[in-house]
């Protein structure tokens, strides 16, 4: 997992703090030979879309100011299972 302890914290406590739960990293960050990435996060849970984007954007408001201007993509999870949350399931570990 290419992510700092400091950046896992943030990343941590900002989920607890606007979902109630751990995001789990998965795709390129999680790969340690690798170099560059974005951050990819998938929020567990199954959401409501009226639930989930203010939550999404508070939580990635409070993401750019922990971690600075980086690429940082986020899935919630959600009733309508789309490939990218299952992929995310199958391969993601919490952070």
């Amino acid at each position: 997992m290419r992510l700092t302890e400091r950046q896992r914290e943030v990343i941590r406590e900002a989920g607890l703090r606007h979902f109630g739960a751990v995001p789990w990293l998965f795709g390129s960050r999680l790969n340690d030979a690798g170099r560059g990435g974005d951050i990819d996060l998938y929020i567990p849970g199954d959401w409501s879309a009226e639930a989930s984007v203010p939550r999404r954007m508070r939580f990635c408001m409070e993401l750019r100011q922990g971690l600075g201007d980086q690429k940082i993509d986020v899935v919630v999870g959600n009733r309508s299972q789309s490939s990218i949350q299952s992929h995310a399931q199958a391969t993601g570990v919490p952070v």
